[in-house]
């Protein structure tokens, strides 16, 4: 038996007082479509298509907006199968509209055949698009991202599990998190997870894992972040070397979007490996001048040795807090701007490490938490603001202007 074909993805796009015509509810009503959005605005086709990826557009509006629609819709999601509806298109029109990038055009009323017919040849290009990809690029890769930080207690832990946390809420994509911190991790403590089982049961066979060994190792958190957690006992990091460890965060990488890693303030071999794999590096900091000092010279030091191909983003952490220097001393001290700042929240942090429970879950409202969730917004690819220094600016979403460079170090990778 053979199964099913998969609904077609379909977005329509028309005016607001034909958003209910009758094809368009025949349409939505066919077992080969999954209608995700009746738009209205113009304005919106572009960020709409973007969102929702849809594999089919239909438009049904005035043929100078129809061309403008097409237009967005390609410049935003290039792979969408366009079809517009127009009364009695003449060749000029089917002209203007074909060049914009226009699959077909229909004369309306549209009639529900010619727009499953539409449907099932979208449905296909699609089919052909995946494939041809899958053959070209072989599995996807996840993002990395490492969690660091140039001296002990400055929240590298706690920065860690909510991130990887707030990826999962706002990218709604597989995340898993690894506990570096080889000798005393606390991932475990902060997730409210408990395994006989940790990172050191897949170092012995790390080119060989599959699914089954990683349900096995793997504990799986209520918000749905997979954690593999650290050895139980301190004297197990003497059997964890760099190579092991990056094996085993590749293979994650074939599975997950997102991997969080957080490890411990020592440039050991592990850490080094880690920091050269990372696509994101979140380089954790308080406004304390020793810390800062030394973040400036971690920062040095990995870029004279190579060892963070990626971005270097410097996250202010407890700031601003009731006493401490300012952003503007904070950035001349490191002279680099700060990508992202936590705001100082002692107790609900408290509370919520003692529960076992991440801040953006346990006070999800808070300015630190809110902060946080910005952070995972721009570590998954959208531009939001990340620099928040008041309650106020907070609460409206904007940030405070920082001089100087951009937030982050970007050092080019080999062979760029």
């Amino acid at each position: 038996m053979t199964s099913p074909e998969p609904k077609v993805r379909t977005i329509i796009f028309t005016a607001p007082e034909r958003i209910d015509q009758e094809w368009v509810t025949r349409l939505a009503a066919s077992n080969e479509i999954e209608l995700l959005e009746r738009v209205a605005l113009v304005s919106q086709t572009g960020e709409v298509a973007r969102r929702l990826r849809p594999e089919l557009v239909i438009i049904d509006r005035e043929l100078g907006q129809a061309e403008i629609s097409v237009r967005q819709i390609l410049a935003s999601a290039p792979d969408t199968y366009c079809v517009v509806v127009l009364p009695d298109p003449d060749m000029a029109a089917l002209r203007r509209l074909m060049a914009a990038g226009a699959r077909d055009v229909l004369t309306a009323p549209a009639g529900t055949g010619d727009l499953l017919a539409a449907a099932r040849q979208a449905r296909a290009l699609a089919a052909e698009r995946r494939g041809a990809t899958q053959v070209a690029a072989g599995p996807a890769r996840g993002k990395l991202i490492v969690v660091t930080a140039p001296k002990g207690g400055v929240g590298t832990t706690t920065v860690a599990a909510n991130i990887a946390v707030a990826l999962r809420q706002v990218a709604g994509a597989p995340v898993a998190l690894v506990d570096c911190s080889l000798q005393f991790g606390d991932i475990g403590v902060h997730m409210n997870l408990r395994s006989k089982y940790s990172l050191l049961d897949l170092i012995a066979s790390a080119n060989e894992i599959d699914d089954a060994m990683l349900g096995r190792v793997i504990c799986e958190h209520d918000s749905g972040v997979h954690v593999l957690l650290a050895p139980p006992e301190p004297e197990s990091a003497a059997q964890v070397d760099g190579a092991a460890v990056g094996a085993v965060v590749t293979k994650l990488l074939t599975r997950y979007s997102y991997v969080v890693v957080d490890t411990w303030s020592f440039l050991d071999e592990v850490t080094e490996t880690l920091l050269r794999l990372a696509d994101e590096v979140l380089l954790v900091a308080t406004p304390e001048l020793p810390t800062l000092r030394n973040a400036k010279r971690l920062i040095e030091f990995a870029q004279r040795h190579d060892l963070a191909m990626g971005h270097i983003m410097i996250v202010l952490n407890r700031f601003p807090s009731i006493e401490g220097i300012s952003l503007d001393d904070v950035q001349q001290h490191l002279r680099h701007a700060v990508a992202a700042n936590i705001p100082s929240d002692g107790v609900a942090v408290t509370h919520s490490i003692n529960r076992g429970v991440p801040l953006v879950l346990s006070h999800p409202k808070s300015w630190a938490a809110q902060n946080i969730l910005r952070l995972a917004a721009r570590l998954a690819g959208d531009e939001v603001s990340t620099v928040i220094l008041t309650a106020e600016e907070a609460r409206r979403g904007t940030s405070r202007k920082s001089e100087g460079k951009p937030g982050f170090f970007n050092f080019a990778r080999r062979g760029a």
